[in-house]
């Protein structure tokens, strides 16, 4: 897999690499599946297993640069997330990048996209979850379940919650398909990815992990001054087939589907036997 940071694929080289080039390794982890686990039944959570976040601990406390790569916004990584050192978060599929705590991308649905978006939902009865900069709003009948998230059924109660409708991503669980299928509009103009465990997201097309990541990866050639010597990049699911793409090194949870494993330079454990910990190991990253 050749991506734009390195000048081949050959991850057999990459400690001879990483010794030649003054940059950092930087590591992309995706979130759900990846740096933490749950089981079917359960909602998505905030906690990795101890030995993955001591495992990516001693892989920055060796000079590695960390990044969050999500379709969580950052109000969805509180807690031990947020807690610990990613320098990056690329979030919302890679429509909000921040390197630092700085914006360094910011590829939020236009307003009129938005308000049409919302428009066809109600249309045709489909419920979802809008993620945006700042909070989440559960639409229709979507289940929030216990969560405490504001609740609309049209778009002014929509600008209620949000007045600059600044959201970059929505979900929806694959139940509310055939709906998507009756709007031609939302079918034509946005990117659906699959999720993985009966979740679905849809996006702006062009946008992406890869994208953002790209983003980011720029910003900080600028200011560190000089390119990471090796891109490592892990995740499980479709929306992380990009950013797996433009990493010299892509790693693959070993649950993934096999659509995604035909990206993996490199197939680890599984989420739940701590995937994460074997490959950083497997690789001299810890």
């Amino acid at each position: 897999m050749t991506s734009a940071w390195s000048q081949g694929s050959n991850v057999d080289q990459y400690q001879q690499r990483n010794r030649d080039e003054r940059g950092p390794v930087v590591a992309f982890f995706d979130v759900d599946g990846t740096l933490t686990y749950r089981n079917p039944d359960e909602r998505p959570t905030n906690v990795p297993r101890r030995r993955v976040e001591d495992a990516v601990r001693s892989f920055v406390a060796r000079g590695g640069v960390a990044v969050l790569s999500t379709g969580r916004n950052m109000t969805g990584l509180a807690g031990p997330l947020a807690r610990m050192p990613f320098r990056g978060h690329v979030t919302m599929d890679g429509t909000y990048v921040l390197l630092d705590g700085r914006v360094v991308l910011d590829q939020l649905f236009p307003v009129p996209l938005v308000e049409r978006v919302v428009h066809e939902m109600e249309r045709v009865g489909m419920s979802a979850l809008f993620a945006g900069e700042s909070c989440y709003v559960a639409f229709g009948d979507f289940d929030a379940g216990d969560l405490d998230i504001p609740r609309c059924r049209s778009i002014d109660e929509l600008r209620e919650i949000d007045p600059g409708l600044r959201f970059g991503k929505i979900d929806f669980l694959d139940t509310q398909i055939p709906a998507l299928r009756r709007s031609g509009f939302l079918s034509r103009e946005l990117t659906c990815y699959d999720a993985g465990g009966g979740s679905c997201e849809l996006a702006l097309p062009g946008a992406s992990k890869g994208r953002g990541a790209a983003a980011l990866l720029d910003a900080l050639t600028e200011k560190e001054g000089v390119a990471p010597s090796r891109v490592f990049a892990f995740g499980d699911s479709e929306n992380d087939v990009s950013l797996l793409d433009i990493a010299d090194v892509a790693v693959v949870m070993g649950q993934a589907t096999a659509s995604v494993r035909a990206h993996a330079d490199y197939v680890t454990g599984t989420a739940e036997r701590d995937g994460v910990v074997t490959a950083l190991d497997h690789f001299g990253l810890v």
